[in-house]
């Protein structure tokens, strides 16, 4: 039997490129398909009367100290997981971003600020995701972003 661990939350995501490569957030410890490492774009918890695109700019700030831009919008995703028999739900707004400042993308990775946990954001080639190589969640951001989201125009 699931457990519920909360009501929906609202998440926004931000997909920021360089070529071919994504950056994200290199995460370890359980998920949906198991235990181990797994990434996930940066963005965060849409707070209570704060639009999803400022939550996602702040997001950024907050959590690697730089600023993007909104290039556009990317759509909307569900995402209901489970998490040792905890389930979650996530409606997730996700935009295409760049970075304001340009010598970002020569920086190979972020030091991740959240809370007390820390971690690194890096940048991973669309294909590992692709190729079943790495786990990417929320779990259909890998397909919609495989039918042609920015990457697939660079």
């Amino acid at each position: 039997m699931n457990r519920l661990i909360s009501l929906p939350r609202v998440k926004t995501l931000g997909c920021l490129w360089s070529e071919k490569r994504l950056l994200v957030e290199e995460c370890r410890g359980p998920h949906s398909s198991g235990e181990g490492i797994y990434y996930r774009p940066l963005g965060g918890t849409v707070a209570f009367g704060e639009r999803s695109d400022d939550a996602l700019k702040r997001e950024f700030l907050e959590e690697i100290g730089e600023r993007v831009e909104i290039v556009s919008y990317i759509g909307c995703l569900e995402n209901i997981f489970t998490i040792q028999s905890e389930m979650g739900h996530e409606v997730i707004q996700l935009y295409d971003v760049r970075f304001v400042k340009e010598s970002n993308y020569l920086r190979d990775r972020f030091r991740v600020h959240e809370g007390e946990k820390q971690a690194w954001a890096k940048w991973i080639g669309i294909s590992e995701f692709i190729e079943g190589k790495a786990i990417l969640y929320p779990e259909k951001l890998t397909s919609l972003l495989e039918r042609g989201a920015r990457w697939n125009k660079n």
